[in-house]
């Protein structure tokens, strides 16, 4: 196992005062803006109980000359550790062009990392080209794991391609204009993965289990399909909450 871990604390912030959240419990927060400019702290929590991540459409060409990843804009917090859920409530996260995310990372000589990554179409998937949309449309997802993987080769590493799925199994679109909750609980053994409560994977035989940092927001990602909007896309975010759970 590894050292230095932290226990499993709680933490919530809804995000009702402007600017950078205060250091607070031991969790400290920073922000990427690499997909739309911004002045400062305020440009995302402008104190009206939400975060919004931005993304231009005219930001959303290839990977920029010498850049070595794809852009980010994101709102980080931690860290955290396993016996912990993780929880945001967001809506417009089936954007065209980018993944919209909640996911656990730390990378040192080894990488470690837990991912949801919501996409409206995801155009490696083995239905790309559906529909997207609420009627009878579908917003695909890609659960990932990485525990102690190579820098490098990135592995060893679980991955899974899927729908999201409501209560009754059914494929849901979440270009619908309302909020829903995405939900890591990561513990030693398992890593389960919840969608509006409603259990889409787990994941067990690969488990991270070093303390890692939270990052929400939106990436441009080439298989996240072609966007066919102008302008912006807002990703606003209710909340964030950290939670302990059981062994």
């Amino acid at each position: 196992m590894a050292t230095g871990r932290l226990d499993a604390r709680e933490y919530f912030e809804g995000f009702d005062e402007p600017g950078r959240p205060a250091t607070r419990d031991g969790f400290s927060w920073n922000f990427t803006a690499e997909l739309s400019p911004i002045s400062g702290w305020n440009d995302i929590i402008p104190g009206d109980g939400f975060a919004h991540l931005t993304v231009e459409r005219r930001a959303l060409k290839r990977r920029p000359k010498g850049s070595a990843s794809w852009p980010f804009q994101t709102l980080s917090v931690g860290p955290v550790t396993s016996n912990q859920r993780i929880s945001i409530r967001a809506k417009n996260t089936a954007i065209p062009g980018v993944a919209c995310m909640l996911f656990t990372y730390r990378e040192k000589t080894k990488v470690d990392e837990i991912d949801i990554e919501i996409v409206a179409d995801d155009t490696e998937g083995d239905d790309t080209g559906h529909r997207t949309d609420t009627g009878g449309g579908w917003t695909d997802v890609r659960l990932n794991t990485w525990a102690n993987a190579d820098r490098a080769s990135l592995e060893p590493a679980r991955s899974v391609r899927m729908p999201i799925i409501d209560a009754e199994g059914e494929r849901v679109s979440h270009r619908d204009g309302k909020f829903h909750t995405y939900t890591i609980e990561w513990r030693p053994q398992a890593v389960r993965f919840y969608i509006d409560g409603v259990l889409q994977k787990v994941i067990d035989d690969i488990v991270p289990d070093h303390p890692s940092t939270v990052i929400f927001g939106m990436r441009q990602m080439p298989w996240a399909g072609r966007p066919e909007w102008s302008g912006s896309q807002t990703m606003m975010v209710d909340w964030i909450s950290i939670e302990p759970v059981s062994q």
